[in-house]
């Protein structure tokens, strides 16, 4: 199957809650607007770097109007709150990142922040990869399918664990378990994301992976201190116990990839494991964040990869 045709069908529109479907942005947005504005979240406290998203968003809404972010009316926003803020503050970054593995390198994804329906090129994602080697990794339909899965998995977990970090009556000690799952995958991410990653980032994979399979359970069925207990630091019974509540069998067939993962009494120890083994580790512990974020929010662009293939 062609480069282009594969980079042409991977566009899919992300919406969700922050996200909003509307008419074309207006021709101007008045200074006077964004000044009220700029008093209003200086009286409630709103941090200088979050304000000019909260503009964003609240233009969406009175105005029914989807923003994208290289639209007149989003750098009118951003220039009036850069001038009228402390310098620096409101650099854009992503929001989320993860890494992937291609060519014995890992290479930094990143998912933008988006206000609006708005459409994402998979491949943009991969901002440091050399357009020689996306063709290279395109031109491989198994590997580029590989990549289209997981780059669907990184937009669903990035856009939806903060859905549920917002979210009001989830059972508490699975959203703890949850979150605390998160920073270490994200650890493993930074360590990852360096020129020369540290091999221990096996062992923030084995302990997000862990929590994962926990926070799951207490969200779906709940969980107390001492059943987690007698789960332990045993991934084996964590799986377990994750397809008993999840009733996804498939998912049996990832047992061998545990064995990529350390013993617990192992983390003292100096790591030798290979970057290939620490992106089986990192991606299994990844997908199982994207399962669950898919499973208690509305989040789910796997499903448009999913139709996107089988439309084609």
């Amino acid at each position: 199957m062609p480069c282009t045709g594969l980079l042409f069908r991977w566009r899919f529109v992300a919406t969700g809650e922050g996200y909003v479907r509307g008419k074309k942005d207006r021709e101007v947005v008045s200074e006077e607007w964004i000044a009220n504005l700029n008093t209003e979240f200086r009286a409630k406290g709103v941090e200088q770097r979050r304000r000019p998203w909260e503009a964003i968003r609240r233009y969406s809404e009175e105005f029914n109007a989807s923003v994208d972010l290289s639209s007149d009316i989003a750098k009118t926003i951003f220039k009036w709150f850069e001038v009228h803020s402390k310098p620096g503050v409101h650099q854009i970054g992503s929001l989320y990142e993860a890494v992937y593995f291609f060519d014995s390198q890992f290479w930094v994804v990143s998912i933008p922040i988006t206000y609006g329906t708005v459409q994402l090129n998979a491949l943009d994602s991969l901002r440091e990869m050399p357009e020689s080697i996306k063709q290279e990794m395109m031109a491989d339909h198994k590997q580029a399918w590989d990549y289209a899965i997981y780059w669907a998995d990184c937009v669903d977990y990035g856009m939806g664990i903060d859905d549920l970090r917002k979210t009001q009556g989830l059972n508490e000690f699975g959203a703890q378990l949850l979150m605390s799952a998160d920073q270490e995958l994200r650890a493993a991410t930074s360590i990852l994301s360096q020129h020369r990653p540290d091999p221990r980032a096996i062992l923030n994979c084995r302990m997000a992976l862990e929590m994962y399979f926990k926070s799951y359970i207490a969200l779906k069925t709940g969980l107390s201190q001492s059943q987690a207990k007698s789960i332990g630091h045993d991934l084996n019974k964590g799986l377990d116990r994750f397809i008993e509540v999840s009733g996804l069998n498939d998912w049996a067939k990832t047992r061998g990839l545990l064995t990529v993962f350390p013993e617990i009494h192992e983390r003292y120890k100096e790591q030798d494991i290979t970057l290939k083994r620490i992106w089986d580790g990192y991606s299994f512990a990844h997908s199982l964040g994207a399962v669950i974020i898919r499973e208690f929010t509305d989040r789910n662009t796997l499903e448009q990869v999913m139709a996107s293939n089988n439309a084609n």
